[in-house]
This record gives C-alpha cells, structure tokens and sequence, in this order.
C-alpha cells in the first residue's frame, strides 16, 4: 500500500472511532462533552495513534484491533494540549489557528475537560480487543508518559523557570514530546503481544524521533533549541536524533512506511 494512502486510511481509522466517543447524552454533561470534543476534532495531524496503528500491524496485529490502543495516546496528548494553554500553565489564546479551550469554555471547564480526556484514554486501552496482559502492559507505557516522569514532569520543568540551557530543555522535552511519542509506538508493540526487548526498541524508536520532531518543530516557530543554540547547531541535533531513529528501525522488517514518516516528520518545513 503507499503510504500516503495508508496514513489516510490509518487517520480515518483514528477519526471514526472518536466521532463515536463523546456523543451527547443529555445526560447534564454534555456542555463538557462539547468541550472535550472541541480540541479533539480541532485538525490534529494524528501523528501518534498512526505510529501506533503501524507498530501493531509490523508486530503482528491487525491494525483494526489496536484503534483503542491508539485513540488513547491521542485523547491523552489532547489533554495535554487543553491543559498546556491554560493561563496558568503557558497562557496560549490560541490553538492551530482556533480560540483555545479556556478562551471558548472557560477555564474550569477546560480544566475539566483535560481531566476527562485523560480518564478516557486508559478506559480507551480497557476497550480493546486484545489479551489482557498487553492491555495492562499499554496502560503502564501510557501512565509512565503522563505522569511524574512524562508529560507533567516536563510542564513542571517549564513552569520551574531558571536558566535556559541545552541541558535543561532536553530534560523537558525528553519528559515531553519524546515520552508520548516514545509511549504511542511501544503501545502499538504491546497491544501486538510484542516480547519486552521489541517494545523497549519501538519506545526507544519514539523518543529518537520525538526528539527530533520538538527540535525542528523550535526551528520553525525560532523558540527553544533555535532560540538557544542558531540553526547550525539544531540542524546537526535534528539530525543525530533522526540518524537514531533510522537506526532503531532495524529491528523490525517492513518498516517503509515508517521510514517515509520518519523523514517527513524530521525534515519538515512547516
């Protein structure tokens, strides 16, 4: 299959199945559900749950089986968007191009919002139809990427200030962008059943190529990394995380479609 053609079909996987998750109930909550589904269906790229839609299928799943798996990594990193633009975190008015959470809700109800996409996303894991064990194996991978170690250890480090350095951006975005990316890909390989060497290398896969992703991602918008270190410098750390990322591909076989991914993420110009 080409791989445009299946990112198409692997994001209208993704999409359908969370059209069905927050329909209204009128139940008294669906101003909430609203909310939720506002920045969910705001145009994400779906990046993370088609790494691991891809992973499960090069692991050994039929693709179909691991959308839950994959929606999970999608409503998790949508909460930490709604909550990354709160006034209280990085006070962002705006996202992709659309009032954010806050500014259109209000902020106890993005709050709320994020809280509810998070508990979603590890029921999301509970409703997949795969063995038991892989099931609680992806609910560990997700909660180590959100918690202390992942993604709020890493707003932390934002909101703690101090000195910017090399060293201390590649520690947030390690907790970061790199932890859900590196979380999306080894769930992928858990929900397959996948030994733990082979889920530890598709982790590892992740975070090279989230590394990578955050660094050009600063180029393009000339904060972080660019604002740091000039272009040269993030050019050649871009690189060497790509270089990674390639080389941790040769684990697996039939990896062209990760491949092209890899390189139009890290060597994207907008």
């Amino acid at each position: 299959m080409d791989p445009l053609e299946r990112y198409e079909q692997y994001k209208a996987m993704v999409d359908l199945w969370l059209a069905g998750r927050l329909v209204p109930e009128g139940d008294g909550a669906d101003g909430l559900r609203e909310a939720m589904a506002y920045t969910l269906k705001a145009g994400g790229k779906r990046v993370r749950p088609v790494l691991c839609l891809e992973f499960a299928r090069i692991c050994g799943l039929e693709p179909e089986d691991a959308v839950p798996v994959a929606c999970a990594v999608e409503l998790l990193h949508t909460y930490t968007l709604i909550h990354d633009d709160l006034p209280c975190m990085d006070d962002d008015d705006e996202r992709r191009g659309q009032p954010s959470n806050h500014v259109k809700f209000g902020e106890g109800t993005a709050m709320l919002a994020g809280d509810c996409l998070q508990a979603e996303a590890f029921a999301a894991v509970c409703d997949a139809p795969v063995d038991e064990t892989d099931r609680y194996r992806c609910c560990q991978l997700l909660a180590a990427a959100a918690g202390v170690r992942g993604v709020c250890g890493g707003q932390f480090m934002d909101l703690a200030g101090g000195e910017m350095t090399a060293e201390s951006l590649t520690a947030a975005d390690v907790r970061k962008t790199a932890a859900l990316m590196a979380a999306a890909c080894a769930m992928g390989a858990a929900a397959a059943g996948a030994d733990n060497d082979t889920v530890a290398a598709a982790r590892d896969y992740g975070a090279a190529l989230g590394m990578a992703f955050q660094i050009r991602d600063d180029m393009l918008d000339g904060d972080g990394f660019a604002a740091l270190l000039g272009p040269e410098k993030c050019q050649a750390m871009a690189e060497g995380y790509t270089q990674d990322a390639f080389r941790l591909l040769n684990v697996f076989e039939d990896t062209e479609f990760l491949q092209e991914m890899t390189e139009k993420l890290c060597g994207r110009k907008a």
